[in-house]
């Protein structure tokens, strides 16, 4: 089951394609999405990643950093980065340490399940979905984040939740 909505972001540091990543050094001054996805050099990905490069002013002016997640070796992530050029870290995952911190769900036991976390400045997650949301759903979510008008929901009892259901505060 993925972290809840309103739930506090676990903290990390982490190596990355452009060096350490801190999560809570963003803490009080950006939002973050993070997003993680299966593989590296695989159209889907691809074409995720390369949809928030190009997306990556429209983050800025929400005053919003993003965040690739991936646990593929950290050569294959250079490589990856490099050929895209992204223009935002992948962070090396390789032993799944965030995976597991953030609950991602695997596929097939080899390959976490793509999903995408929306966190205030505060590291709350006020939106959290398994799958691909359009790169204008998530504009829309983060503007209601930064207007506070995507307030956070009472949490749901455990057997009320359902872990495909797109959830938002």
């Amino acid at each position: 089951m993925l972290l809840d909505v309103g739930a506090q972001a676990p903290d990390f540091k982490m190596d990355s394609t452009e060096g350490p990543v801190h999560l809570y050094k963003y803490k009080g001054k950006k939002n973050v999405l993070l997003i993680f996805y299966p593989l590296n050099n695989t159209r889907t990905c691809r074409n995720q990643l390369c949809a928030a490069r190009d997306a990556l002013p429209n983050y800025a002016a929400l005053d919003t950093v993003v965040f690739g997640v991936n646990p593929g070796k950290p050569e294959k992530h250079q490589k990856f980065a490099a050929k895209n050029d992204f223009g935002f870290p992948l962070i090396y995952d390789e032993r799944w340490q965030l995976a597991y911190h953030f609950r991602i769900p695997t596929l097939m036991g080899f390959m976490q399940a793509r999903t995408v976390y929306i966190l205030d400045k505060d590291m709350i997650v006020r939106y959290v979905y398994r799958g691909m949301p359009t790169n204008q759903e998530l504009f829309d979510l983060i503007q209601a984040v930064n207007d506070g008008t995507l307030p956070i929901p009472e949490p749901k009892p455990a057997e009320e939740a359902t872990p495909d259901e797109p959830t938002q505060s």
